[in-house]
Order: structure tokens, then C-alpha cells, then sequence
């Protein structure tokens, strides 16, 4: 079992409902809906849907969801019609949506390569001039608190009846930041599970998604509108699709 497989558990779905509920839900939906465009006429993808936080709260007919998460797909098929397959191949034809979100470092999880490749899939399936939207956690943000306290660091998250003490190792040379999560609901121990993210700046970023037929329209720090900084807790970015298929999807994908 990956830590991918072990992380996203009902255990984990639970506490999201709480760390970020439906309010939060509402504005980050709302939040894309404006930014990309989303209205009836046109199709959307969302990537990594999960158990549809953001579905739930879309125009009828506007998203598709994918993931790989059955028990999660379970719950996003109320609100849209849901395809449960691998986010690194995406089982769409050529220039199927008019734009895509990928939504809570969901890039990241799997390693530079596969980033990358993740995004030449989706990028094939997006119409010229169509939206992508990535978010992200803000790697300036966690340089900073690595230059003031040190590789390893811990803290406490807390929502509803969830107290999670989180262990953090990064290590700024490659990007990657390793969580070790201790679980208490209302007190009682659920269990430890382990996160593991590769955190992109933002020229890499940048030259991920230029690699792709992606240009950068706006960026973000928070999904209020607020301008990104240092500071900001996240990185969410909106580009549009000003070049081609890749080459190197072309090669690889039979329906390019």
C-alpha cells in the first residue's frame, strides 16, 4: 500500500469536513466558478475530485469528476457524473474540456517526473484556449519558516473533534516536506499516517506548465482573491492553454 492509499481514508475525509467544511467548500467552488469560466454549455474536469467537496456545489452538468478512490467516488457521484481511474492517465479523449482544477497540493504527491507527466496528460485534454487551475501550498511560505526553525518542526492542527500533532521534515534543496501525523478524535488515538509532498515554486511552476502548452494568467494567495506573497498559505494559479499537445504526449498517447 502507498502512503497515497493509506493517507486517504474515511478517517481523513472526516476531518476535511471540519478543516474545511462546506463554507470553505462553498468560496473555494465559487472561487473557480468565476476564475475559469464554469457555466452550462461548457465541461470541466476535476482532478483528484475526492469525495466531491467542490462538486457538490457546481452548476448541474458543468464537471466530471476523477479519482481513484472508490469509497470517495461513492459520495462525488451525487453531485456529477464521476470516473474512478488514475490521475497519471486519465482516461479522456483530445481536447474534451473546456478547463480542469486540480485542487489541495494534488500535484506534488508523486514526484517531479510524474508531476510533469500528470500534467501533459491534462493539458492534451483541455481545448486551445481553455483553463487550468492548480493549487497549491506555498513553498516561500514553508522556506521561510525552514530558515527560522530549522528541517524539522512540529505543531498542532485542530478542527471539530480532531487534534492532529504533526512532525514536519523538509528538506529545501529538492522541495519535498514529510509529515508524521498523530490522530486524536475527542480524545481517543485513531492512529499515525504519514504525508509526503513535493512543494514547487513558483518559477517552477511556471516552467512546468510553459513545458506544456500552459501560459500563466493569475495567481493567488488565498481563494478571497487576495493577492499571492511570501506569506500567503497558498499558491493558486490560473493558465490558459496557448500552445499544442506536447511531443512527448503525442508520442505516448494513442489518441493524440
Amino acid at each position: 500500500m502507498t502512503w497515497i492509499e493509506d493517507f486517504f481514508d474515511e478517517i481523513y475525509r472526516d476531518f476535511m469536513e471540519h478543516y474545511r467544511g462546506p463554507e470553505a467548500s462553498y468560496k473555494e467552488a465559487q472561487f473557480l466558478i468565476r476564475k475559469l469560466g464554469i457555466e452550462p454549455g461548457k465541461l470541466f474536469l476535476d482532478a483528484a475530485c475526492g469525495h466531491g467537496r467542490h462538486l457538490r456545489y457546481m452548476p448541474e452538468g458543468t464537471v466530471v469528476g476523477l479519482d481513484i478512490n472508490l469509497k470517495y467516488l461513492k459520495e462525488a457521484k451525487k453531485y456529477a457524473d464521476v470516473v474512478a481511474a488514475d490521475l497519471r492517465l486519465p482516461p479522456f479523449r483530445r481536447r474534451a474540456f473546456s478547463g480542469i482544477y486540480i485542487m489541495h497540493s494534488s500535484i506534488g504527491m508523486f514526484g517531479d517526473e510524474e508531476d510533469v507527466e500528470i500534467l501533459m496528460w491534462l493539458s492534451g485534454t483541455i481545448k486551445p484556449g481553455g483553463v487550468m487551475a492548480l493549487d497549491l501550498a506555498n513553498k516561500v511560505k514553508i522556506d521561510r519558516a525552514y530558515a527560522a526553525l530549522g528541517d524539522s518542526w512540529n505543531f498542532w492542527i485542530s478542527a471539530g473533534p480532531y487534534r492532529i500533532l504533526s512532525t514536519a521534515t523538509y528538506n529545501p534543496l529538492v522541495g519535498r516536506i514529510k509529515e508524521r501525523r498523530i490522530i486524536y478524535r475527542s480524545g481517543e488515538y485513531l492512529g499515525t499516517k504519514t504525508l509526503e509532498l513535493r512543494l514547487y515554486s513558483p518559477s517552477e511552476v511556471n516552467l512546468m506548465l510553459r513545458s506544456i502548452g500552459m501560459t500563466i494568467r493569475e495567481v493567488y494567495g488565498d481563494f478571497d482573491g487576495s493577492p499571492f506573497s511570501e506569506v500567503s498559505d497558498r499558491y493558486i494559479v490560473i493558465a490558459v492553454k496557448t500552445g499544442g499537445v506536447p511531443e512527448a504526449l503525442k508520442a505516448a498517447a494513442s489518441w493524440a
